[in-house]
């Protein structure tokens, strides 16, 4: 009897320590999760600031697992963020300084690497990568415009289009977080940290935002 307890036992922790064991090494995954930016401070050459809001966005990945600890992949980062800024006029400008009130909208494109410390379902894991970061700081940069497409089923269709300030910048990033599997599923919670290189005199800039990614792998 006791025999067969002790039997009972063993068989139960071997499958335990199986269920721990991860099943990422040699798949790829495809994951999506809500981006949150942090607020922060920005000064500008010649007295200009401004001040972002949290902004909200959107990330979409996919990945592939070489083993139970390395990975590489491709992001799509999107987010929204308002933000206020007291413009200052330049050398020899009478004018006084004015407040803006926009919407700066990001677009990140990153090929990234991911390194998780431990092999079991649950593991911190660090990240960091490559890309390029499109900025469109929605300023009118001219006048409104007409503009005309031809569509392939109704014909043509015309609307009022305004150029807006815009900017494409080398960009990197660095993030830290934990994930655990759930089966064929996972989900993360990671801080990021994002800098692009922005130009002039500002030269590089930053921004953390957090997220929590929900994926699949296959």
């Amino acid at each position: 009897m006791n025999l067969r307890y002790l039997a009972a036992v063993v068989t139960l922790l071997a499958a335990a320590s199986a269920e721990a064991q991860t099943t990422r090494g040699g798949k790829s995954e495809f994951y999506l999760g809500p981006t949150f930016t942090a607020s922060r401070n920005y000064n500008f050459e010649g007295g200009s600031s401004a001040h972002s809001e949290n902004g909200f966005g959107l990330t979409l990945g996919f990945a592939h697992n070489f083993d139970q600890k390395k990975s590489l992949g491709v992001e799509v980062v999107w987010s929204d963020i308002d933000y206020r800024a007291n413009v200052q006029p330049g050398a020899g400008n009478s004018d006084t300084a004015r407040s803006v009130n926009g919407t700066l909208e990001t677009w990140t494109v990153r090929f990234l690497g991911t390194y998780n410390f431990l092999e079991g379902n649950f593991t911190p894991f660090i990240t960091g990568g490559l890309g390029w970061t499109y900025v469109d700081t929605n300023i009118p940069s001219g006048l409104p415009q007409n503009v005309c497409w031809y569509y392939p089923w109704y014909g043509q269709s015309c609307a009022t289009f305004v150029p807006t300030q815009t900017a494409t910048k080398f960009s990197y990033n660095a993030g830290l977080g934990v994930r655990m599997e759930l089966g064929r599923q996972f989900v993360r919670g990671l801080v990021n940290q994002q800098w692009a290189d922005v130009g002039g005199s500002y030269g590089s800039t930053s921004w953390t935002q957090y997220r929590i990614d929900f994926g699949v792998k296959f």
